[in-house]
């Protein structure tokens, strides 16, 4: 599985619930991603090079990266 390097809540352009992730660029993880998240539930940010994923696909993101809770878990206590 692959790892995150940034997960933190945060809205989508017009104020959905989500998270906020970043990782190493790999085509196939962000095929997964795509796949797995339908496009009205996720955004990339070029800006930031992070993806916007809707709160709704917490459990599909768990199951794509493997500190997904740690993460988010340890970031939210941060903030």
């Amino acid at each position: 599985m692959k790892q995150l390097t940034e997960c933190i809540k945060g809205g989508s352009k017009d104020g959905k619930e989500g998270w906020l992730i970043s990782f190493n660029y790999d085509p196939v993880t962000v095929e997964m991603l795509k796949c797995a998240v339908p496009h009205l539930s996720r955004e990339w940010r070029e800006q930031s090079k992070s993806w916007w994923v809707s709160s709704e696909y917490s459990n599909t993101i768990k199951g794509i990266f493997s500190n997904f809770e740690a993460l988010a878990y340890l970031q939210g206590r941060l903030l």
